[in-house]
């Protein structure tokens, strides 16, 4: 009883990469314990082997003996002295906490348009006048167009989208409502409409499939024999 509860899980060491298990835990720590380097090396090209096998799906990766060489080093605490034919991880790279991720401060003036609509109107005003600058704007108009049509069902005039233009391009963008061409996507705003006459026909359809397979099924019932 007391062998029991002295190997107990939780009075055991914490596991450091869980996804393999105690076994290969305590493996990894009896190799650590092995005196001659040599020999600590060819072991752990054997347990690289083992844990190829228990892990299949890892060599779908181009490096994955790498990989592995460096969980065996991980799972040892980053103590295991071995010849490594790969460059094994850092405890402290290992520890580092990533960089965190920066987040736009700056507000959305429209949120039915989107940052992404004001990262676009953006780059249209630093573009030069032109041909292309031209065709840019009107595929923005007429994204702004579909978008409150789509979310706010309404239908903007080119005097609002100009003036909306010229609010989010701080007046760079000072267009007038002629000078805008919209192109809607009908696709996005026609609903779909059912064929009612079709339902009723398949619907028929399905419910005499089903009464002549019942008669069949009572006529050869009457035509069975008795004996």
């Amino acid at each position: 009883m007391n062998t029991l509860q002295n190997d107990y899980n939780t009075q055991r060491s914490a596991l450091n990469i869980s996804e393999y298990g105690r076994l290969i835990q305590d493996y990894v720590s009896h190799i650590n314990s092995i005196a001659d380097k040599n020999q600590r090396t060819l072991w752990v090209h054997n347990l690289v082997n083992i844990m190829a096998i228990l892990n299949p799906e890892i060599k779908l990766q181009s490096n994955y003996q790498e990989i592995l060489w460096g969980h065996i080093h991980q799972i040892s605490d980053f103590s295991l002295d071995v010849d490594s034919p790969y460059p094994l991880p850092q405890k402290e790279n290992h520890n580092k906490k990533p960089e965190p991720i920066p987040y736009h401060t700056s507000t959305i003036r429209f949120r039915f348009y989107g940052r992404n609509l004001q990262n676009m109107i953006e780059k249209a005003t630093q573009m030069e006048d032109g041909e292309l600058k031209q065709e840019l704007v009107n595929l923005i108009a007429s994204f702004m167009y579909n978008s409150c049509k789509l979310w706010n069902n309404e239908n903007l005039s080119n005097e609002v989208i100009a003036e909306h233009l010229n609010t989010l391009s701080k007046g760079k963008l000072a267009l007038a409502g002629s000078e805008i061409t919209v192109t809607a996507d009908v696709s996005a705003f026609t609903p779909r409409r059912h064929n009612n006459h079709q339902n009723k026909n398949n619907f028929r359809k399905n419910n005499n499939n089903k009464k002549n397979h019942s008669n069949n099924n009572n006529n050869r019932n009457k035509n069975k024999r008795r004996f």
